[in-house]
């Protein structure tokens, strides 16, 4: 079973988050302190911190653990935020196991093959020990504005193996699931930055454009966003869940 822990509001509405790579879920304190009246769900995804012993070997399997830990903890249907790897995950969740949905917030990530991916692939399990040092993933993370204090904070022990990380490289770059995003039966609000890769952004329009349950829009920055603008991405959290309208700083697809 999945490693899990809840912040927030013990009384609060639950919500179920999931963390990018390089991180677990703990890391999302920050977020949910700014959260009033939410108990956010914050499992460790398979590969990561405390469920580093149940290997990623595809996001399909890594929903169906989530799955499992759900209908194990007596949770859902229920809210969703997914940011990068917990995008990807949460996406298939929403997919496989919509009973278990109430809806989805996705951000950075893409539905459509990375070009590229031919060299790329190779290239990261080549570096992928060297990525699970700290002084690596520091720069990582400052290279997106990432500030080394809070709950985002690298810390001296990596949250994963080089092997996860190659696992995440590969099934990123080949992600493809244009053909399955019409089946979508929850509603889906899918985000990426201003200033990220171009095959994210242009997922974030194709999944608009292929579910009547989809809408998309694009924040200020990079991969980072949730992170370097956080108001931007609390307010965003915050009116979606009370169905308000989204902050004037995001630009509707």
């Amino acid at each position: 079973m999945l490693s899990l822990q809840f912040l927030g509001d013990p009384a609060g509405r639950p919500v179920l988050f999931l963390h990018p790579g390089n991180a677990t879920g703990g890391s999302w304190k920050d977020v949910v302190d700014r959260l009033p009246g939410v108990k956010a769900v914050c499992p460790d995804l398979p590969g990561f911190g405390g469920s580093a012993h149940i290997p990623l070997t595809n996001f399909e399997d890594s929903a169906d653990h989530l799955a499992r830990l759900m209908e194990a903890e007596g949770l859902g249907p229920m809210p969703i935020v997914g940011y990068s790897l917990g995008a990807y995950t949460g996406m298939m969740l929403a997919l496989r196991h919509p009973h278990l949905v109430e809806r989805a917030l996705l951000t950075s990530f893409q539905i459509i093959p990375l070009k590229g991916r031919w060299y790329l692939v190779p290239f990261l399990n080549a570096i992928s020990p060297i990525m699970t040092t700290f002084r690596a993933r520091k720069a990582a993370f400052s290279s997106m504005g990432i500030a080394e204090g809070g709950s985002w904070a690298v810390t001296q022990n990596s949250p994963c193996n080089a092997r996860t990380l190659r696992s995440i490289g590969r099934l990123a770059f080949d992600f493809d699931i244009r053909d399955q995003i019409g089946d979508l039966a929850r509603p889906t609000l899918v985000l990426a930055g201003y200033e990220e890769m171009e095959s994210i952004r242009d997922s974030v329009v194709l999944v608009a454009e292929a579910s009547s349950m989809a809408e998309g829009a694009f924040a200020p920055g990079g991969h980072g966003w949730p992170v370097v603008a956080a108001d931007v991405f609390v307010d965003t959290v915050n009116a979606w869940l009370g169905d308000a309208p989204l902050p004037e700083a995001l630009e509707p697809v």
